[in-house]
């Protein structure tokens, strides 16, 4: 009787195991997230030189000109919201991105109208 009850832990614990590899292996931690919006309302996009502000809530709708984000090097994710640089739209590809442009978009900018992904010591 304790030798079934053995098997069955040992089987138990190898199948739970095996579970659990398979999960973590075809886990993708990005899909499947939805970004609430916040209550308050959205921030006026930052002015751009030659960019009225109607001409930037345009193009803030408008899809973007990039298809991989320059920091993280994601697709961009259309859910996320966008910025203007330099009268283009551009996007990012997880939320973490738009704050780090924010702080310095002169440096962010320019991969991003190439499409293209910053190299590990932040130059593109």
């Amino acid at each position: 009787m304790i030798r079934h009850v053995l098997i069955f832990l040992g089987t138990f614990a190898l199948g739970a195991a095996a579970v659990l590899v398979m999960r973590t292996a075809r886990h993708d931690p990005h899909s499947g997230h939805k970004l609430e919006a916040p209550a308050a309302a959205a921030p006026a996009p930052a002015a751009t030189p030659h960019v009225t502000p109607e001409h930037a809530a345009a193009q803030a709708d408008a899809k973007p000109v990039n298809t991989i984000c320059a920091i993280c090097g994601m697709p961009v994710d259309p859910k996320l919201p966008t910025a203007v640089y330099q009268g283009q739209v551009i996007g990012f590809g997880c939320r973490m991105c738009p704050p780090k442009f924010k702080a310095d978009p002169d440096k962010y900018g320019p991969p991003y109208l190439k499409n293209e992904r910053m190299k590990s010591g932040g130059t593109p």
